[in-house]
């Protein structure tokens, strides 16, 4: 997980789901308290205020996708395996391709992967 800020933009159905999230964890929901230094995604121990770790993070996500591979697995090997192999960096290629698939401007792109070059970026733009 780098380092560097950057700005996502949330569709209202990410907002809504985010603003509860927030609530559960008993953290504002209006931009204007929220503390820069708050993990967006928090620890899985009581109380913490601690955001979960990279490594955890990457564990529940490949677990993630080892369970979707098992239940689709009868239907769809090919698929079945493609999500064996899929890891948490991944999904950023899957967004990055959707997005501009979908009429993203490439800019918006970069900003969201906070890519520093525009070069870097437009790999996405004939992704599989």
């Amino acid at each position: 997980m780098g380092r560097k800020a950057g700005k996502v933009a949330l569709p209202p159905l990410a907002r809504t789901a985010l603003d509860r999230y927030l609530v559960e964890r008993r953290l504002p929901v209006a931009p204007t308290r929220w503390h820069p230094d708050t993990a967006l995604i928090g620890s899985l121990e009581q109380d913490s205020a601690a955001g979960i770790s990279g490594a955890r993070l990457w564990e529940i996500t490949r677990r993630f996708f080892a369970k979707a591979a098992e239940v689709i697995e009868a239907d769809n090997p090919a698929l079945a395996e493609k999500l064996r192999r899929a890891s948490p960096h991944w999904t950023r290629h899957t967004h990055a391709a959707h997005a501009l698939a979908r009429g993203a401007e490439l800019i918006t792109v970069r900003d969201n992967l906070r890519h520093a070059s525009i070069a870097t970026t437009s790999i996405y733009l004939h992704s599989d």
